[in-house]
């Protein structure tokens, strides 16, 4: 077993070590589900599929506390694992793509009591509740 000294380490900010749930955004309707395993201010370790073809940039979408949108560039690929490097100037412009509209809280708290067989009809208006005693 080969032992890792500081020396051997590039990285110039601390990793975090994280699980996050993140998507590469191939384009609009097209994206590869992946697991941010580390992080740091400069980059990203993902755990995604072997046989999942890279593109060699893209934006990474990662579900932490709040959305975050990092455009990435792919500096090493390992089996089940890839290293990404962010990009220095996505402060200064916006994502190539936009971030898709979130829905308000009480949509969500509605949809998710609706049963899955209604959750795909349109809302029903003039819902009448009606409340029983015992």
């Amino acid at each position: 077993m080969v032992s890792v000294t500081t020396s051997d380490n590039r990285r110039q900010a601390r990793r975090f070590p994280t699980h996050h749930p993140a998507q590469i955004m191939l384009g609009p309707e097209a994206m590869i589900s992946c697991t941010v395993k580390d992080i740091s201010t400069g980059g990203a370790k993902i755990a995604v599929k072997r046989h999942m073809d890279l593109p060699e940039s893209f934006e990474l979408y990662i579900a932490a506390h709040d959305l975050q949108v990092r455009r990435a560039r792919v500096c090493w690929r390992h089996g089940d694992f890839a290293g990404v490097a962010f990009s220095a100037e996505e402060t200064d412009s916006a994502p190539a793509m936009p971030v898709p509209e979130l829905l308000q809280f009480e949509d969500c708290l509605a949809q998710a009591a609706m049963p899955a067989h209604l959750a795909a009809t349109p809302a029903r208006k003039n819902l009448k509740l009606y409340r029983t005693t015992v």
